[in-house]
């Protein structure tokens, strides 16, 4: 358990959608809000489930990812700390179309809709903060589908680096991600991410240890991740 529980008021008024709720809104949220914790390992949900609950991560991290029949993982993005995630049974009652597993201890503040709603009602700037969310997670969706059915893997992977390079400004990167976990954020097997990863530390592009990731050739990662005509 954390020693001391992150204040939701200091984190509001940073959070699309919330950030244009009056204060007075913003504070009658905070007064709604359940605070949870959660320990790695953990499920906040599981697809399939119904759902009807706002979340916002205050410390800690969250993966979200869609099973295939056969149970494999696939898709996965994370919900890292100060976001929030809206879910789709808020909207219309049906399924959660993935799993949310926690993957570092989280302090977790959560509200079912009926609570969080009407408050937003209120707000139209609010309300249209919340429409241009859900048209990025969609666009997020699509381009998720978009690369795993026409880019080749090694593109995906190269994709990621970039992406937690881009995260962190370094090119040393803590190897917070084991295997599995890139393999199922870019549609393949942990196999195939090894085997790519010694590809491009062979032809120099990058370094691997234990512990970290390090971009030697920062133009030729970059090449690498860009989309295939």
């Amino acid at each position: 358990m954390p020693k001391t529980k992150t204040s939701l008021s200091d984190i509001l008024p940073q959070i699309p959608v919330f950030s244009k709720l009056t204060q007075r809104q913003r504070a009658d949220s905070s007064d709604l809000a359940l605070w949870k914790w959660y320990a790695e390992g953990e499920f906040l949900a599981h697809q399939g489930d119904v759902w009807p609950y706002i979340l916002i991560l205050a410390e800690g991290l969250i993966n979200v990812h869609k099973l295939s029949p056969e149970g494999r993982s696939l898709g996965a993005w994370r919900i890292g700390g100060g976001e929030v995630f809206w879910s789709p049974s808020v909207f219309d009652d049906g399924p959660l179309p993935a799993t949310l597993e926690v993957r570092q201890p989280s302090q977790v503040y959560l509200w079912h809709w009926e609570q969080l709603l009407p408050i937003v009602r209120l707000n139209p700037e609010a309300i249209w903060e919340l429409c241009e969310l859900l048209t990025q997670r969609i666009r997020q969706a699509s381009e998720m589908v978009e690369d795993l059915a026409f880019q080749p893997v090694a593109n995906r992977l190269a994709r990621l680096l970039m992406k937690q390079y881009e995260e962190t400004a370094d090119i040393h990167m803590s190897r917070s991600l084991t295997l599995d976990e890139m393999a199922t954020m870019i549609g393949t097997t942990p196999v195939m991410v090894c085997k790519i990863l010694s590809k491009f530390t062979g032809e120099g592009i990058i370094n691997v240890s234990r512990t970290e990731f390090e971009i030697i050739e920062y133009k030729k990662l970059e090449q690498m991740a860009k989309p295939c005509n």
